[in-house]
């Protein structure tokens, strides 16, 4: 089915690894805008830093980056149009392998998932002084371990969620089984410190992996890497409810990766043990029924986006090189791909 009526597109930013460790070399961000009719244009690379692997919005079209490095940092920059400039120096956060960034909408600071430095770290968009950096001014540190020693000697920071209705964030911690609670608070002085207490955490089965979720209400549903199982967490009493596989069982060190789920309830992950989106439909009664495994035509599926009218979802398939835009039915379900854009190594489809 072609869908007929649309008026206004679909305008996203493509980070990229450029260290040619999965996937091609890339020379920076991109600009990538989808057409009401699902047809796509591409732009020119804009050079940001060294491996620019995950974006997020901010208020007034700012854009934060994490340069997912050893010494992991952060930087800032004002988009309009194609026209991207720097906001803010980069910042060290103080951890290794930052893969995830969130702008805090109340606060306004830029909370980032160190993967490998099993730390949260929270930075200024803007600069304390013209030409300065995106200062870090808030951390906080995970302990904690699981029962893969392959994958999970320490903490995994590997997203963060806002949970605007209890005033908080969840942080998937695939090294440790858990969904960790972290919230902004501000001091006496309205100085901004990032609190944690083990206590809230919610915990998962052992071995799980979770690493990313999206937040539905009073539920969330979570991507469990290690096990390719997606969870259904009640966010009112902290426990897991429920699970299912994602697909058919396969061995492979890869799993679920990047979750989102359309307003008609149809979620959506990413599967690089099978170079899939595999398609779940969550109930009214808060279960999860799984729909299909649509391969992507690439390889390693490492982040999703819908279009605004959901008639769309973009697949970044970093290994391959290449973007898959599939089609969606009105009921939010995958029919097939439509096109695929070659581009290098994508990690992350920020949506404008």
């Amino acid at each position: 089915m072609r869908w007929t009526v649309r008026t206004t597109g679909t305008r996203f930013w493509v980070g990229a690894s450029t260290l040619g460790e999965l996937g091609s070399p890339a020379r920076g961000i991109r600009p990538l805008e989808v057409a009401p009719d699902g047809s796509a244009t591409l732009g020119e690379p804009v050079e940001v830093g060294s491996n620019p692997m995950f974006l997020a919005w901010g208020a007034g079209g700012v854009l934060a980056i994490v340069h997912e490095l050893g010494d992991g940092l952060v930087s800032t920059w004002t988009v309009d149009g194609d026209a991207v400039r720097p906001l803010a120096a980069p910042s060290p956060t103080g951890a290794a392998d930052p893969c995830h960034v969130v702008v805090d909408r109340g606060s306004g600071l830029a909370l980032v998932a160190n993967y490998s430095g099993s730390r949260v770290s929270a930075h200024r968009l803007a600069p304390a002084s013209a030409g300065g950096p995106a200062e870090r001014v808030a951390s906080v540190d995970f302990a904690g371990d699981g029962p893969r020693r392959d994958r999970q000697l320490a903490p995994h920071p590997h997203q963060v969620v806002p949970d605007p209705a209890r005033g908080r964030h969840l942080v998937p911690d695939l090294g440790a089984d858990r969904i960790r609670v972290v919230r902004v608070v501000l001091d006496a002085e309205g100085a901004p410190h990032l609190a944690h207490d083990e206590r809230d955490d919610i915990r998962l089965r052992a071995g799980s992996g979770p690493r990313h979720l999206v937040v539905a209400g009073d539920v969330a549903v979570v991507a469990n890497e290690l096990d390719r199982t997606a969870s259904v967490v009640d966010l009112v009493t902290g426990l897991e409810r429920s699970w299912t596989a994602i697909g058919a069982p396969v061995a492979s060190e890869l799993g679920a990766s990047a979750i989102r789920m359309t307003r008609a309830g149809t979620v959506l992950i990413g599967d690089r043990a099978l170079d899939a989106v595999q398609v779940l439909r969550l109930g009214g009664d808060g279960d999860l029924e799984h729909l299909a495994t649509l391969p992507t035509g690439g390889r390693h599926p490492r982040d999703l986006e819908l279009t605004h009218d959901e008639r769309f979802l973009l697949v970044a398939d970093q290994q391959s090189d290449s973007i898959a835009v599939f089609e969606l039915d009105a009921s939010g379900v995958p029919v097939g791909v439509v096109e695929t854009i070659a581009t290098p190594a994508p990690g992350c489809l920020a949506r404008e």
